[in-house]
């Protein structure tokens, strides 16, 4: 993993950052405060190359050997590893790695998918519907007449393109994870070992 593949996510990470907070801007469109209820779902999933970022971090911070022991402890899919859920408020609660989320996480309530005509169309979540089906239709409205909003299938284009081995294939979350704190980790071994003079043939 070179570092211009590492700066070319993060540069994806902060386009969509931009598009989805000039989306939201426009159109009123927001998650309900506090909530995390997307979080929640066991079937969110990424592919290894988003969860790199997040994966040098966590050995940067020597927390990567907390979250492996974790992590090889799931025996099924299960919801994201990072999120805190809320214990007075059901449904609610954060994420513990924001600013390393992956595409999914960032685009989720905020962009479109391509319906059966092949026109963008906002993939709103549940609880927006529930709580401000104002401000949904709204945004809804606004894509048919024309509004730039970022796209789930052309952002995973991207992230594939980057790198095809490492960010074609998507995992459940815990698991893309798992793959890139491994891949991270293997890889620091390999190059501690050249610095040393070993043999990692």
């Amino acid at each position: 993993m070179n570092s211009e593949v590492m700066a070319q996510i993060v540069a994806l990470y902060d386009r969509i950052d931009t598009e989805t907070a000039a989306f939201q801007a426009a159109t009123g469109l927001n998650c309900p405060p506090g909530c995390g209820k997307c979080c929640e779902n066991p079937e969110v999933e990424a592919t290894v190359l988003e969860m790199m970022p997040l994966a040098l971090e966590l050995w940067r911070t020597g927390e990567a050997a907390g979250y492996l022991e974790r992590l090889s402890s799931l025996n099924s899919p299960a919801s994201c590893l990072c999120y805190r859920s809320d214990p007075v408020v059901p449904g609610n609660g954060r994420c513990s790695v924001y600013p390393w989320r992956p595409t999914l996480c960032r685009l989720f309530a905020f962009a479109t998918v391509k319906n059966k005509l092949g026109n963008p169309e906002l993939a709103a979540c549940i609880r927006q519907k529930q709580t401000i089906p104002d401000q949904v239709e709204g945004a809804k409205m606004a894509i048919a007449s024309g509004m730039s909003a970022p796209n789930f299938g052309e952002i995973a284009d991207a992230v594939a393109n980057i790198d095809p081995s490492l960010g074609s294939d998507r995992f459940p979350i815990n698991h893309a994870l798992k793959q890139a704190l491994q891949r991270v980790g293997l890889l620091a071994h390999l190059t501690l070992g050249e610095q040393n003079g070993d043999c990692v043939a």
